[in-house]
């Protein structure tokens, strides 16, 4: 049975999660300070976890991240994110005397669920998030959004890069139940990623007022660097 992934997303996230784990362990002195159970040997025994799964289930499959493609995904998500969070700051003062519609707004179109961990470097939570902004997003009230201060260019930007991610939406499953990994790697690239975005969370707040280091935590700025 093939236990291999040959998803190009599943690929990189993996390969973002080996660079945070080094990133952890090279400042994991610092970071003891801030977590009972962060010490030397945990930060050893991450990346010696990731490194192992990358032998068993990805090795074969490391020239299979398309460049290009990687770029354009990489591009959406970012310009997503990014429009998301301008139109976010846009309504909170268009509507700063309207707390009925901002609770109502942000609950239905994915803020109150997924806006917190997209902004941390969560792509499989980005692309829920635009996702749910898309298909919940009536006429009415963009017509009373708009009425303020938002250009239709804010919103349209939102809803096309919601329609461009559809194309990577098989990778984006594949993170969540890859059906080309047993159920052993399936649950291992998922406790892998979880446990990568608990540290980062952390080592962000940690390094707020350090961007370049926070920069070595989030998700979206190692990806691209890689």
């Amino acid at each position: 049975m093939e236990t291999k992934t040959a998803c190009p997303t599943s690929v990189v996230t993996i390969l973002a999660c080996q660079k945070i784990a080094k990133t952890f362990r090279e400042n994991i002195y610092e970071l003891s300070r801030i977590r009972k159970d962060w010490d030397p040997g945990y930060a050893t025994s991450i990346n010696v976890w990731i490194n192992d799964t990358i032998d068993k289930y990805y090795l074969d499959n490391m020239d299979s991240v398309n460049p290009t493609s990687f770029k354009e995904w990489h591009e959406i998500m970012i310009a997503g994110m990014q429009t998301l969070k301008v139109l976010r700051a846009s309504i909170k003062v268009d509507f700063k005397d309207d707390k009925p519609f901002l609770k109502s707004f942000f609950e239905k179109h994915g803020y109150a669920e997924y806006f917190s961990d997209a902004k941390n470097g969560d792509h499989l939570s980005l692309h829920k998030f635009l996702r749910t902004f898309a298909t919940n997003l009536d006429t009415e009230t963009r017509k009373k959004i708009v009425a303020r201060n938002t250009p239709e260019t804010v919103i349209d930007r939102i809803l096309e890069c919601a329609l461009e991610i559809e194309k990577f939406t098989k990778c984006f499953e594949a993170l969540q139940d890859d059906a080309q990994l047993n159920v052993y790697g399936q649950k291992e690239v998922a406790e892998i990623y979880v446990t990568i975005q608990d540290i980062s969370r952390i080592a962000m707040a940690y390094y707020q007022f350090d961007p370049k280091k926070r920069d070595d935590f989030n998700f979206y700025k190692v990806l691209v660097n890689l």
